[in-house]
C-alpha cells in the first residue's frame, strides 16, 4: 500500500511538472511573438532575427476575383524586400493589427501561431501564421505564411 501510495504521489508530481513546463514554453512563444510584432510595427532592423536563415516564406495573394494563390519565395529575397520597403513603411507609419491569435504545439515540439492580420487600414482582417522551432538562440520563425491582397507578388521576381 505505501509503494502505490509514493507512486501515486511521484505521478501526480511529475504531471503538475510537466503542465508548468509546458505553460513556461507556451508563455514563451506568446512573448516572442508580441516582441516579433513590436520590432515588424516599429520597422526594427531585427525583424529578420526572428526567423532561421532558411525560412519558408509564403504569399498567399488573393486575386480581385476571390480566388488564391500561392506564392513561395527564398528568405533572401524576404530580406532584400523587407530592406527597401522598410522607408515607405515607416514613412506611411504602417503597422499590422494581430487578432483571434493561437497557438498550438505541434508533435515535433514546434508550435503553430495563427491569427487574423490586418494590414494598416484595411477593414478585412486576413489569416496568418507562422511555425516557430525552438533553437540555441531562442524561438525563431521556421515558416510564415499570410493571406495578402498585393498583387506584385504575382509577378515581381
Amino acid at each position: 500500500m505505501k509503494k502505490i501510495l509514493t507512486f501515486l504521489i511521484c505521478a501526480v508530481m511529475m504531471g503538475f511538472s510537466a503542465q508548468n513546463a509546458f505553460a513556461d514554453e507556451l508563455e514563451d512563444v506568446q512573448t516572442f511573438f508580441d516582441d516579433y510584432i513590436k520590432a515588424a510595427n516599429s520597422y526594427s532592423k531585427t525583424v529578420t532575427d526572428f526567423y532561421l536563415p532558411d525560412a519558408k516564406i509564403i504569399r498567399v495573394v488573393v486575386k480581385p476575383d476571390g480566388a488564391t494563390k500561392s506564392v513561395d519565395f527564398p528568405m533572401q529575397r524576404y530580406k532584400s524586400e523587407l530592406k527597401k520597403g522598410q522607408p515607405l513603411a515607416r514613412l506611411s507609419r504602417y503597422k499590422n493589427k494581430y487578432t483571434e491569435r493561437k497557438f498550438e504545439k505541434l508533435p515535433d515540439g514546434d508550435y503553430k501561431i495563427s491569427a487574423l492580420r490586418t494590414p494598416n487600414g484595411d477593414k478585412k482582417a486576413l489569416p496568418f501564421y507562422f511555425i516557430v522551432t525552438k533553437t540555441d538562440d531562442g524561438w525563431k520563425v521556421k515558416e510564415e505564411s499570410m493571406q495578402t491582397t498585393v498583387q506584385k507578388f504575382l509577378t515581381s521576381k
